[in-house]
């Protein structure tokens, strides 16, 4: 194991002591416990199915400001004239 120090904030300090004292396992185990399930979950956001499709799809924005009967309307009528 490798030592380092971490700030928190107060709360959480008086949180993890409880803890501790109710008898959940030391304050050094609870920790690690804490970091394990980010990295759990920070895993599992990031290991998601790659679908360039819908990627692609989600990198797109704006598009036209009116509604598509409108869109279709002026095409047509552009169109005869």
């Amino acid at each position: 194991m490798i030592r380092t120090q971490v700030y928190i904030p107060e709360e959480q300090l008086n949180e993890l002591k409880l803890l501790t004292a109710m008898g959940y396992g030391t304050f050094s185990e609870l920790f690690r416990e804490g970091i394990n399930e980010v990295i759990k979950k920070k895993k599992v956001k990031k290991a998601r199915k790659f679908d360039p499709w819908k990627d692609f799809v989600g990198m797109l924005k704006g598009g036209p400001k009116t509604d598509g009967v409108k869109l279709i309307n002026d095409y047509y009528l552009n169109d005869v004239v």
